[in-house]
């Protein structure tokens, strides 16, 4: 039987300034399908999405859906074509409720003598919620008020509510990281949304660096590299190790998380924490960082791993306990003050707190210690450069130079430039927040290996990774946290690293 085709494209190109962000791309979807989009952070798999859904212009090609020609000016034009998409970056309107967020330009069915009857709106984005499966998401709540996982999953059921009551006979939904911060639990509900979603004859589009959830979820896989379509094939019989070498050219190594660089911590102490407490988040924690040791902290959320680190960081105050940084005990009313003692955060959403995207390269890597670029009181732009350049040929950054804006990099090069501010810094305590999320497996290598090199340099870090894997393969201690305690502390030297189930038993 025939497969309707909902959407095609032909011969798509991006050209930018220096650039060739896409070249003659060929793509097809087709209803009651998931086809899976993986390659590196640069491979241009973002900038066809953002083609496809209006938000970008191709250079050429062309594109039809539902058998007509297509070519939206904007997402709102390409939403009423069936096409929607759930953006990495969230395009959510942070001071308005979830409800207004949902319905945002659909306002007049829940408009009442000129005003907007907000008990309607919530009401219906109540059943929009239920339908999703997220009851724990209050309709009326600000959106700045959720966590950023909740986020997403508002992100989601707006794009889903969006295309399910668009007019045309099939529709396209385009997730581009989709799961970056869900839970597991909040993963599998997402599955069986789009698997519902296209036994009803629509269609999915799922972008992520997670290979295994690609090959969960998909039909078909298609893979980007350089800008370029490397290959398309059904999901029959494919392994990681296949879809990681045709994505980066090389196969996998074994020694992924560089464990044989492990070093043997020292004996000074660099951070310690004595009966540390935030009443309502965590207590009674002590723990010791010693100089060039990585430990990495394991929990589920809520667990409170989080809430120390911000604590750590000067983002909160404790309400009991010490903080001692190299023998002396500290309190910090803000980041800024940490920064002072040496303390540095790699946050988790480097586009929200990590970098300044309107600023160039070379400016976001001096944010955290501008004084070495400092001249007669103020910063010199030609040091700045050149420090700047120093660290993109260190780092391996791809970029067409100092002066390019930062939103412009891919994931994995903005990552890198966080990393390259890191180590411009002064800061020897580093709080690595999932420093490897939202890049993909050949990104996630040299990131590791920047890691090692951090530690190298008589660094120490404290890592919430993305995975029991990444905390195991990279630290030295694991510190285990359940309901806000510290339930178990795991040796992890690199003979003999711990198992993921003896995390596991102590974190749930």
């Amino acid at each position: 039987m025939e497969r309707k085709r909902l959407l095609s494209a032909r011969g798509i190109t991006k050209q930018y300034p220096g650039t060739l962000a896409l070249d003659r791309i060929d793509l097809d979807i087709y209803a009651g399908e998931v086809l899976g989009l993986i390659g590196e952070n640069g491979a241009g798999k973002s900038t066809l999405m953002k083609i496809l859904i209006g938000a970008e212009t191709a250079s050429g090609g062309t594109m039809e859906a539902h058998g007509q020609k297509y070519a939206p000016r904007n997402p709102i034009e390409a939403g009423r074509m069936g096409v929607g998409m759930v953006f990495q970056e969230q395009s959510l309107i942070l001071n308005l409720t979830v409800a207004q967020n949902i319905f945002i330009g659909e306002e007049k069915p829940f408009v009442k003598h000129g005003l907007v009857d907000r008990a309607r709106m919530n009401q219906s984005a109540r059943k929009v919620l239920d339908a999703m499966e997220m009851q724990g998401i209050a309709p009326g709540a600000r959106v700045n008020r959720l966590d950023f996982a909740s986020r997403q999953m508002v992100e989601i059921a707006k794009v889903f509510h969006a295309v399910s009551s668009c007019q045309a006979e099939g529709t396209v939904i385009l997730l581009d990281e989709p799961t970056s911060v869900l839970s597991e639990a909040e993963i599998r509900q997402l599955f069986r949304h789009i698997r519902r979603l296209c036994e009803g004859g629509n269609a999915v589009l799922f972008v992520s660096h997670k290979l295994d959830e690609v090959m969960a979820i998909s039909d078909r896989i298609c893979v980007f590299k350089d800008g370029c379509k490397a290959a398309e094939m059904p999901n029959d019989n494919v392994s990681e190790s296949q879809l990681y070498q045709l994505m980066v050219g090389r196969t996998a190594s074994g020694e992924y998380y560089q464990v044989q660089r492990q070093r043997t911590p020292d004996a000074e102490v660099v951070l310690e924490l004595k009966s540390l407490c935030q009443r309502g988040f965590f207590g009674d924690i002590d723990l010791a960082l010693h100089r060039g040791e990585i430990i990495g902290i394991c929990g589920v959320v809520g667990s409170g791993k989080e809430d120390l680190c911000a604590v750590v960081c000067g983002d909160r105050n404790p309400t009991d306990g010490r903080m001692v940084v190299r023998g002396k005990a500290r309190a910090f009313r803000g980041p800024h003050e940490a920064l002072r003692s040496g303390i540095l955060s790699v946050p988790r959403e480097r586009r929200v707190e990590g970098i300044i995207s309107e600023m160039p390269v070379f400016e976001n890597i001096c944010l955290s210690n501008y004084r070495a670029v400092r001249r007669h009181r103020l910063i010199s732009t030609r040091m700045a450069k050149e420090q700047a350049r120093r660290f993109v040929a260190e780092l391996s950054i791809k970029v067409a130079g100092v002066s390019q804006l930062l939103g412009h990099l891919s994931g994995g090069n903005a990552q890198k430039v966080v990393f390259a501010r890191v180590l411009a810094s002064d800061a020897d305590i580093l709080l690595l927040d999932h420093p490897t999320r939202g890049v993909d497996v050949g990104a996630k290598a040299e990131i590791y290996g920047i890691i090692r090199d951090i530690v190298d340099r008589g660094k120490s870090v404290i890592l919430l990774a993305d995975t029991l894997d990444e905390a195991i393969g990279l630290s030295n201690r694991i510190v285990v946290m359940k309901d806000g305690l510290v339930t178990r502390v795991l040796e992890a030297p690199s003979g003999h690293k711990p198992e993921q189930l003896d995390i596991v038993q102590h974190m749930m």
